[in-house]
């Protein structure tokens, strides 16, 4: 990827983090206990959050973006259509047993730590490119902005591991 596609990397993590909002979203209703379900719509409510940051930013760099949600696939490669493939799994869940949630909280811990590795090394390498290419452009607020949505994904996982011990400890 090159600096001239950090708009549309933007973009498509907008898309991404707002199909994993709502995935979240849909688990947690389907969710019985109220921890859990709670937990899981903090996430929800974080991603959504992360949603809309990217897409103002991208905004404000580039004005307005508008790709294709199929063209996201070119931007993030196979990884777009996994994670969209996963997020789909999740939504299209009309009831969860408490062994699906086990396992789907084991997936959804290994997508955290992916995405927040993600934005660290793609966004931050972009960033320096681009603010070498555009040295007008003052983006330590983006860079503080993107630090805070990697640390809420780093704590995402956290709440996961948090929701798999109360489940270990229910199946004792």
């Amino acid at each position: 990827m090159f600096v001239k596609d950090l708009d549309k990397f933007l973009y498509c993590s907008s898309l991404l983090e707002e199909r994993i909002a709502n995935a979240y979203g849909h688990i947690a209703e389907l969710v019985g206990d109220r921890l859990i379900r709670g937990l899981l719509g903090f996430i929800a409510r974080d991603s959504f959050k992360h949603a809309e940051c990217f897409r103002m930013v991208g905004e404000w760099l580039y004005g307005s973006v508008e790709v294709c949600f199929e063209d996201c696939g070119e931007v993030w490669g196979e990884t777009w259509k996994t994670l969209m493939t996963d997020a789909e799994k999740f939504l299209n869940k009309s009831a969860i047993s408490s062994m699906e949630l086990v396992s789907l909280i084991k997936g959804l811990m290994k997508l955290e730590s992916f995405v927040a590795e993600e934005y660290l090394t793609v966004m931050h390498v972009k960033l320096v490119e681009l603010m070498a290419d555009e040295a007008k452009l003052d983006l330590e607020n983006f860079r503080t902005l993107l630090e805070w949505i990697i640390d809420d994904e780093k704590r995402h996982e956290q709440i996961l591991k948090m929701i798999e011990n109360a489940l270990a400890e229910r199946e004792k």
